[in-house]
């Protein structure tokens, strides 16, 4: 019986990774894998494991010693989607992830980086132990983005790009979703504190018929942003509700919205999922994503007040996120291929 380690920043109640984490136990699924799968977290996970066919356990996630030695016993090591080989959050962070990486490679252990990111790196420390995890000769990876894939070419030929997996759990609904009505709503995904908060309600003042919606991605990091938005708002007359935080709430409100503003990255790729018109925060990790889903997506906004400029762009000049949608579900099971083939020759 097959033993592997799955690995991601689950059960932290982060939307993101809970997409991750059950799409890939969704492709573990359909392989008919019959075998084992630890997970380190010491927090509930977003899922019901008597619904699959193979064991999944929960392992102490910071129990080190304790890790290391669950390491040891496994077939494979799968670092399951997202930038977790980056310093920018903290070199401790790093520290972690790489810890595990070193113990599977000191014992021969196969390693897979499935939707991956890499960076930020912050520390001249970081990018030695980085090089030296790609160039480990029993790892296989994918990538979510160019830049990242680009990297890794350059210290491993076992790489492959392609889309970011965690829309995958929702393909079997999808349908359901899209036949929904879309509402005169704009859903709104934020996580930074930013300082001109009066322009985004002066650009939601126009849509006086629309409906208004904050979505908490990250449940530890965006409740006081989106509590303040929403305290904001209602100051200057606007009705809106308090923030969604459910897992199923805010896929209910991102698939029948026909306005997406997102900081987060997987509330900004859940909307060009569902086909729906969506302006995305810009930083490196936003970029690289969206521009490897199409490479003329343009609408990033850096403040608050690029939302109305980028509006009217898209009101003026027209794109077709209705096909930028099919596109991506297309990338997406291409990805789903790809990441099948490596789990079974490694097996």
């Amino acid at each position: 019986m097959k033993n592997i380690m799955l690995i991601g920043y689950y059960g932290f109640k982060n939307f993101g990774d809970d997409l991750l984490l059950k799409s890939i136990l969704k492709i573990f699924q359909e392989i008919n894998f019959s075998g084992n799968i630890y997970i380190p977290s010491d927090n509930e996970l977003p899922i019901n494991k008597t619904s699959y066919s193979f064991s999944i356990k929960n392992i102490n996630r910071f129990d080190i010693l304790s890790l290391r030695s669950y390491v040891q016993k496994m077939d494979i090591v799968i670092y399951g989607g997202g930038n977790l080989f980056q310093s920018e959050t903290s070199l401790k962070s790093f520290l972690y992830y790489y810890y595990i990486a070193k113990t599977a490679m000191k014992n021969n252990i196969k390693i897979l980086l499935l939707s991956q990111g890499l960076g930020p790196i912050k520390h001249k420390i970081a990018s030695k132990m980085l090089k030296k995890v790609l160039s480990y000769k029993n790892l296989q990876a994918i990538f979510r983005d160019k830049t990242s894939y680009n990297f890794a070419k350059n210290y491993n030929h076992n790489v492959y790009l392609s889309a970011d997996l965690g829309l995958y759990c929702l393909m079997d609904e999808q349908e359901n979703f899209i036949k929904k009505d879309k509402k005169n709503k704009i859903s709104i995904c934020l996580k930074n504190n930013y300082n001109d908060i009066e322009s985004l309600i002066d650009f939601l003042s126009i849509f006086n018929d629309h409906e208004i919606q904050t979505l908490i991605i990250n449940s530890d990091k965006d409740s006081s942003v989106n509590y303040y938005i929403v305290d904001k708002m209602r100051e200057n007359k606007v009705n809106i509700p308090f923030p969604l935080k459910d897992f199923n709430k805010i896929i209910e409100e991102i698939s029948t919205s026909n306005l997406i503003i997102s900081d987060r990255l997987h509330g900004a790729i859940a909307g060009i999922f569902f086909g729906v018109p969506t302006f995305t925060y810009g930083n490196n990790k936003n970029q690289r994503v969206l521009k490897n889903i199409s490479s003329d997506y343009k609408f990033f906004y850096k403040e608050l007040i690029d939302i109305s400029s980028l509006y009217t762009d898209y009101i003026t000049k027209g794109y077709d996120f209705k096909t930028l949608g099919e596109r991506f579900n297309i990338d997406i099971l291409n990805s789903v291929k790809i990441t099948k083939e490596l789990i079974q020759n490694a097996l």
